[in-house]
């Protein structure tokens, strides 16, 4: 007789259960988990509280009404008669908060002191050029309209800085290479657990911990955790779990997982310098894995935490846009229900009928013929002829109020106007950030805590090696550091590109002299490219502080710019018919240009002939300190070094 072939999904039941192995926990690691586990539902219970800064509410909870206040959720009907309304005063008003804030185009200006508080110019600007090249790779426009409807409308952002490998496009026949970068990202607030919510967002580093939670399906798991150690990995069941080594306590999670899911917790210790990450109840890292191998030696945590409005020094949330108008958004979205209602009253008011008859509402449908009926049959049951001026007046008047929790646009004052001067924008502009206020505090505080993360993250990786090539010259295979080009760079009062370019040394006095002619004659042609050399052993030993000031550099060719030109021309050419002495037409021509987004608009000096240019090019690759950039050699390297050590 012909044995009965299983069937498939027997097989495949099976398979998994002799590929799963249970995981049984060391003492150490008992102790640890037990420890950990202990100080996660802490950590959750004291962020659960229900709180009067939070309206009574606990945090997930003012959370999720912040969230539905910032998209204005239309609440379900009660009963058939109610008028289903949002006026979406909210959304919108915080919309035009985050596109001025967006316009204000907040930029980092990144100062270096040495020991003896004395400012190292060059290299504040060689930071503060990388910084913002670096946010240029990452796109980092793109995640700044997340991170700020996160500081706008919930109790606080947070944001970690992060060093990661991703796949870019490639010229070659590879299609594809790798490469590290510098990448920032947002966390919502209901994935983090504070150590210690009494401290405030400006004492974020002392936290005695912090603990980062999420769910995801078990591929993106897998890409995760599985390489980090193949023999726990194979311990993780997607789906509801139970604690491992006997520890009662179940970790926290928003409602149960599926059974494709799995939740992992990463906790964190800077002061205790301790890192642990548990999978679906399963502790990933060995005991005693220390949190600055994996993250680097940041000062600190590598994230941040910032809040819009806070409440007072001991707490360490604050309050949102959203929150300040909750209660004017609602006495809105009530007073308009009530004028639809009248308004609907008007249109068809309630109808009063002899006693003991009864008739359809389709009577009153155009065309309709109904026998036995008199007009005097009927009485209404309203005495009002619907929405009132007055009425009207007062919805305005609770809109404006709720503008005012919120802020305005600097545009608004000058709506109606057919022809607005420079001064009528910059005092509006002005108008509008005082009504800003804590908005643009809490943003300019998010950049600098943003920007420092990022100069450590530079200190800490671009000081590496980014590769290797072999070194036609020497016969050698040299390390090669990264390289930055910053476009639209301001050299000598003059846009131009200025190159940065990590190495392990110096320029010597004979490749200094080199470069500088070689940057000379270039700047003949037209081109104005300037080159600096970082020393990154010499970097590395300097003992620097660094800090970060925001300052608002409004885009160019808005109206405001535009406007602000024309004045300065009409008041320039005063002022040379006065004394004789002209403008520069080279400083006018670049900056209409850049105004105007427009290049090359004006004819320049001729350049030299192709083959002078190769010429000059390759003496250029050929220069000690030069090979690393192969190809990509600037046009007009400058021999500007940093404070003659770097």
């Amino acid at each position: 007789m012909a044995k009965k072939s299983k069937s498939p999904l027997v097989e495949d039941a099976r398979k998994l259960k002799d590929e799963f192995k249970g995981y049984v926990l060391t003492s150490d690691e008992q102790e640890q988990y037990s420890r950990i586990i202990e100080r996660i539902s802490d950590a959750r219970s004291s962020r659960e509280t229900p709180r009067d800064e939070w309206d009574g509410m606990s945090y997930e909870q003012v959370y999720l009404s912040n969230k539905r206040a910032a998209m204005s959720y239309l609440t379900p009907k009660r009963n058939d008669s109610e008028v289903r309304i949002n006026t979406g005063t909210t959304e919108k008003r915080i919309e035009l908060v985050m596109n001025e804030l967006l316009g204000m185009n907040l930029e980092e200006e990144v100062e270096a002191f040495d020991k003896n508080d004395n400012l190292a110019k060059e290299t504040s600007q060689v930071f503060t050029d990388v910084v913002r090249r670096t946010e240029q790779i990452e796109m980092s426009r793109d995640k700044d309209i997340f991170i700020y409807q996160e500081l706008l409308t919930q109790p606080s952002v947070f944001v970690e800085e992060l060093w990661t490998k991703e796949k870019v496009s490639n010229s070659s026949k590879k299609g594809f290479r790798e490469r590290h970068r510098c990448d920032r990202r947002l966390i919502q607030g209901v994935q983090v657990y504070l150590g210690d919510i009494n401290l405030p967002d400006t004492r974020f580093n002392e936290q005695p911990f912090i603990v980062k939670y999420a769910r995801m399906n078990k591929t993106e798991a897998e890409l995760l955790f599985k390489n980090l150690n193949p023999e726990k990995w194979k311990a993780v069941r997607p789906g509801a779990y139970k604690s491992v080594g006997g520890i009662s306590t179940h970790l926290y999670r928003t409602n149960s997982l599926d059974k494709n899911e799995v939740e992992a917790f990463w906790y964190m210790s800077y002061p205790d310098n301790e890192l642990q990450i548990i999978v679906n109840g399963i502790p990933f890292l060995e005991v005693g894995a220390k949190y600055t191998e994996e993250y680097g030696e940041f000062n600190g945590y590598h994230m941040t935490m910032v809040s819009l409005k806070p409440y007072s020094g001991d707490f360490a949330y604050g309050k949102p846009l959203t929150q300040s108008s909750k209660t004017l958004q609602a006495l809105n979205n009530e007073t308009i229900r009530n004028l639809i209602r009248k308004f609907r009253q008007a249109l068809e008011p309630p109808m009063g009928t002899p006693a003991g008859k009864m008739y359809s509402r389709d009577i009153w449908n155009p065309g309709h013929i109904v026998q036995g009926v008199k007009k005097d049959d009927f009485q209404k049951l309203i005495d009002h002829q619907g929405v009132t001026q007055s009425e009207m007046a007062m919805f305005d008047l609770i809109e404006k109020k709720t503008n005012e929790f919120i802020g305005t646009s600097q545009t608004e004052p000058l709506q109606g106007k057919s022809s607005v001067t420079a001064t009528e924008l910059r005092l509006a502009q002005q108008n509008a950030i005082k009504m800003l206020g804590n908005s643009v505090l809490a943003c300019m505080r998010l950049k600098e805590r943003l920007a420092i993360l990022r100069v450590k993250n530079i200190l800490l990786n671009y000081t590496k090696p980014v590769g290797k090539e072999f070194d036609a010259i020497t016969n050698e295979v040299k390390d090669v550091y990264a390289r930055f080009s910053i476009a639209d760079a301001d050299i000598g009062g003059q846009s131009g590109e200025r190159v940065i370019q990590f190495g392990e040394k110096s320029l010597n006095r004979a490749e200094t002299d080199m470069l500088f002619q070689s940057e000379r004659e270039l700047k003949k042609r037209g081109r104005n490219v300037e080159y600096k050399v970082v020393n990154v052993n010499k970097l590395k030993d300097l003992e620097l502080y660094f800090y970060v000031n925001v300052v608002s550099k409004p885009r160019e060719s808005n109206d405001l710019d535009k406007a602000l030109m024309t004045e300065m021309i009409n008041q320039g050419a005063m002022i040379t018919q006065l004394t004789g002495r002209p403008m520069s037409s080279n400083k006018l021509i670049d900056k209409f240009e850049r105004i105007y987004e427009e290049r090359d608009l004006f004819e320049k000096e001729a350049p030299q002939s192709l083959g002078q240019m190769n010429e000059q090019m390759g003496q250029i690759s050929q220069t000690p300190g030069m090979q690393n950039m192969g190809a990509k050699a600037p046009e007009r390297p400058s021999v500007n070094t940093m404070e003659n050590t770097i």
